[in-house]
């Protein structure tokens, strides 16, 4: 490999769903979404205690998850489960759900970033 050749990445999709990722968190709110309430307003979910909760598992089943090229689960400052996912298509969704329930609470899409034509 010449010296002025940046090195490969061993998976370079990878890359690509780390900004698609990133993109959804500057993102979260733009138009051609669906939700409950607005991408401002903070979610609140429940203040049950976490004993009630579904586990990881079972929200990851509730939400679809596998049919996700990935997903990235965690619990929001509102005690949701919260979800960021890439689809097979390039789209991507956050989604709020009741960790009690499984119900959505609020689902954000974006579509698929297609680039601009070549000038």
């Amino acid at each position: 490999m010449p010296a002025n050749t940046p090195p490969r990445h061993p998976h370079p999709r990878i890359g690509s769903q780390a900004f698609a990722a990133l993109g959804l968190a500057l993102l979260v709110g733009s138009s051609g979404s669906t939700q409950a309430s607005t991408p401002g307003e903070k979610v609140v979910c429940t203040e049950l205690p976490r004993s009630q909760w579904l586990s990881e598992a079972q929200a990851r089943e509730r939400f679809k998850a596998s049919t996700y090229l990935l997903v990235k689960f965690k619990v929001s400052r509102g005690n949701c489960h919260e979800f960021y996912a890439i689809e097979h298509g390039g789209g991507i969704v956050e989604a709020y759900q009741h960790p009690v329930t499984g119900d959505v609470v609020r689902m954000t899409r974006l579509p698929p970033h297609t680039p601009g034509k070549p000038r």
